[in-house]
């Protein structure tokens, strides 16, 4: 089990102390004096680890309470120092009725880098309760260090690096801009007194904005991390806290270097770090982590080996190396080779097999050691292959610098084809309808089934998608954005002859295209296979773009909108469930505001968007979109608008802010037309994100209903689609909405509680026509069902999707990733 050094001691000394008596004899113990002032000192704000600059004033000044409060006393204490005549403590006085005081604490005399401690304790039974859980006494301890700014020789550089490996090893994000290894710049600080000894502010917005991706709301003291290079052989970090707090469960996550300083150890075993030309790098699991919360059970920390500081105007060398290969073609390969601006040059040799990375790594080595090569890049450039037998070969290349010694190696394999030799992909691939599991409800209405074989292939890509949505879009780089790989095992069932699964969760009625891309080791071949399900199409089953809008003539007039009740199904991010679907909310009505309509522009009260009844107002703003002016060149049928002034309401005798937020500001909630709402099928209305705002890198997914502060979350409404009773088809499938479930992540995520100022407000210039801007059709695809597995998962399938970009996530969505040191 591992032992902190200062926990162990402070263990050792009540163990002695309460050994010194060879006596073991019962003593009752002193009654509380029931006139006592119950003095005592609370929870400080002042540090009890104080350190001043020589040039600033040695003082710090602490709180002390009391219980009874009407006399006026002055409060004698015992005070026990490291050294006599450093500390003058001003005495400790109360008023007539004063209940908390304050007293300040000197120390003038006290010598640059040296610590000094104190101890004050109140110790007369007059003044304190003897028993009871507040604090009688108060432990602190000072120092007066002044501190530098590192720079590098000339002054020019005033910025060292942290690149972190210890935050991710404990937390991780659910979210595609989560980036474990965030690389910060920051001022570093060297005690003027003690060389190598470092401070630097490592775990403030910039790191955790680093870290998540995006900015996001999050716990922290912003405090100085130290690092200890006295020796720069044995660089090791004490033992103290990051300041965050990423789990309020947890506490604030601690650190500290596994080595002798910090833990008791021999020092021989300790996992020192190094400081070597301006970087400091440390073993990996040489960094101990703990949680506040569960203090002595340690986490390993820099599990990766990636924790690095660079001191202020240090570049470390790139000697990265890019190898590319082309497919065979007239009995040439080749390969593109792109060398960073450090790599003097990299010499290469052709081997036949593929080699993994440990053959490869040793391959490089011994061709080092012996000089023996096939060729030299000294630029980025291409490599031909030719004049070689069909088959399959490995280059490997060694990495020099300037100097000539070798700082990597890099290896790519590939098929080669000689010239009148061939090497086809055979495969064969398809979908076909299937009554297999009707009796569970998956029938050619809504599912295919996906068969494959063939022979010699080593890797397929692929995805289902809506052939309507597959036009204009290239295959290819279609796949490499979204395709899917089969595993090994899928691959062994292929070249076997007997791979098929299911695809549910389709919407009737409708033409899919499989694009699948396969290859054998030498080439690959792209193919593709249509398929039509049977029965009736539901619009409540997919989910839009702004391009999915029918054309203008189609969109619905004023009274159409006006004289419907319409049906109102949404995601409710808000609920207190982990896979919420979309659901019918209740229902929505319409009428013209009379106030903020115009000749040139009517506008619309839109009722029950919020899902809540509200005391009072609560209608969200719908501009008329068709002949409107202001909105020429924009297609659909409503503007929606929330702004604090124009739409207020009351829920529950609080004042109600309506607004929208975007997923990639998740920290705003936004006034203005951010989102539209359009007919894409008769007697459907869906809302997408504004289309002028994609256009700023603005995706306006979700709709708040909140209170003015920010604090309490009525509704965060998303896939908001209005349908008309007389045409609703029903029959809403969560398992076809798989996207909402990560949605509602960066949803909740975007919520957290907050003071409300002022919202920024997104507005459309006038005459602004939207730029027309492909969208990517999505992959359908997420978790094919076997076709004979005897148990049906439902419809994991994706639809259709806004253009979105990954949202920032809230300190509430971190989890618990770290791996326990074992306890021995």
């Amino acid at each position: 089990m591992k032992t902190l050094k200062h926990i162990l001691w402070a263990f050792l000394t009540t163990t002695v102390l309460a050994g010194c008596s060879d006596d073991l004899t019962y003593t009752s113990g002193t009654e509380d004096d029931p006139d006592n002032y119950g003095v005592y000192f609370p929870e400080q704000t002042s540090p009890t680890e104080v350190e001043r600059d020589p040039a600033e004033e040695a003082t710090v000044t602490y709180k002390v309470r009391r219980a009874k409060y009407l006399d006026a006393i002055t409060v004698p204490v015992a005070v026990t120092a490291s050294k006599e005549g450093i500390f003058e403590i001003e005495p400790i006085t109360f008023g007539p009725g004063e209940q908390e005081t304050e007293f300040t604490v000197t120390f003038p005399k006290a010598e640059e880098g040296e610590k000094y401690t104190c101890d004050i304790r109140i110790e007369d039974p007059r003044y304190i309760s003897l028993y009871g859980p507040r604090a009688t006494g108060l432990s602190f301890s000072v120092i007066r260090a002044g501190w530098e700014l590192v720079t590098n020789a000339d002054g020019t550089a005033t910025k060292g690096k942290w690149r972190d490996d210890l935050v991710a090893n404990m937390y991780s994000l659910p979210s595609a801009t989560f980036n474990p290894n965030p690389e910060v710049e920051m001022e570093i600080y060297q005690r003027r007194d003690i060389k190598g000894y470092y401070r630097m502010k490592v775990y403030n917005d910039t790191f955790m904005e680093a870290l998540a991706g995006a900015k996001i709301n999050y716990q922290g003291r912003n405090v100085y991390t130290i690092v200890d290079a006295r020796d720069p052989d044995k660089v090791f970090i004490p033992y103290q806290s990051t300041g965050l707090t990423l789990v309020s469960g947890n506490g604030e996550l601690k650190f500290a270097s596994n080595v002798s300083e910090n833990f008791m150890m021999d020092e021989s075993t300790g996992q020192y770090g190094t400081l070597k030309d301006g970087i400091i790098t440390f073993p990996a699991q040489s960094v101990m982590l703990e949680l506040e919360k569960e203090a002595g059970k340690f986490y390993y920390g820099n599990r990766n080996g990636m924790l690095r500081i660079l001191l202020p105007g240090i570049v470390v060398p790139d000697y990265t190396v890019t190898l590319a290969k082309s497919e065979p073609a007239d009995g040439v390969v080749e390969i593109a080779v792109k060398l960073a601006e450090d790599v003097e040059a990299m010499k290469f040799a052709v081997f036949e097999g593929v080699l993994d990375s440990g053959q490869a790594s040793l391959t490089a080595q011994d061709m080092d050691a012996a000089k023996t090569f096939d060729g030299e890049v000294k630029t980025s450039g291409t490599i031909r292959i030719e004049n070689r037998t069909t088959g399959k070969y490995t280059l490997v290349g060694c990495i020099y610098d300037k100097e000539g010694t070798m700082r990597d190696y890099v290896s790519v394999s590939f098929g080669y084809v000689a010239k009148d030799d061939e090497k086809p992909v055979i495969l064969t691939m398809g979908l076909e309808a299937t009554q297999e599991f009707a009796g569970q409800g998956i029938t050619p209405d809504n599912s295919a089934k996906f068969y494959a074989f063939g022979e010699g292939i080593e890797s397929v890509v692929y995805g289902l998608f809506r052939t309507d949505r597959l036009r204009g879009t290239d295959p290819d780089e279609l796949l490499d954005a979204q395709g899917i790989q089969f595993t090994a095992g899928q691959l062994t069932a292929l070249n076997a002859g007997h791979f098929s699964t299911m695809f549910t969760g389709l919407n009737g009625d409708s033409d899919y295209t499989l694009l699948l891309r396969a290859g054998n080791g030498y080439i690959r071949k792209t193919m593709q296979a249509t398929y039509r399900t049977t029965g009736t199409y539901n619009p409540a089953l997919d989910s839009f773009t702004y391009a999915d809008f029918l054309p203008a003539l189609d969109q619905p007039s004023l009274n159409d909108l006006t004289a419907t009740t319409w049906n109102y199904y949404a995601v409710n991010y808000a609920d207190n469930t982990e896979h919420p679907i979309r659901r019918k909310i209740g229902q929505v009505t319409m009428e013209t505001n009379s106030q903020q309509s115009s000749a040139e522009l009517q506008v619309l009260n839109i009722n029950g968007l919020s899902g809540i009844k509200f005391d009072e107002g609560g209608a969200l703003l719908g501009m008329y979109i068709p002949n409107a002016g202001s909105l020429s060149g924009f297609n659909g049928a409503l503007a929606l608008y929330a702004s604090g002034d124009l739409t207020p309401g009351t829920y529950d005798g609080q004042k109600v802010l309506l607004g929208f937020i975007a997923e990639e500001s998740s920290a705003a909630i936004y006034s203005g037309a951010c989102m539209f709402m359009g007919a894409v099928a008769d007697g459907y209305l869906y809302c997408v994100p504004s289309p002028q705002a994609l256009e700023q890198n603005l995706t306006f997914s979700f709709f708040y209903t909140g209170d003015f502060t920010g604090s309490t979350l009525y509704s965060l409404m998303g896939e908001m689609m209005l349908v008309d009773p007389a045409k609703d088809l029903g029959g809403i499938s969560g398992a076809a909405l798989e996207r909402i479930a990560a949605l509602r992540k960066q949803a909740l995520g975007a919520f957290t509680p907050r003071n409300y100022v002022e919202l920024p407000e997104f507005s459309i210039p006038a005459g602004h026509t939207p730029a027309a801007e492909p969208v990517l059709p999505i992959n359908l695809v997420t978790t094919p069902m076997p076709a004979s597995a005897p148990a049906v998962k439902r419809a994991d399938v994706r639809v259709s999707v806004v253009r979105t970009a990954p949202a920032a996530a809230a300190a509430d969505s971190f989890r618990n990733v770290g791996i326990r040191v074992p306890e021995k």
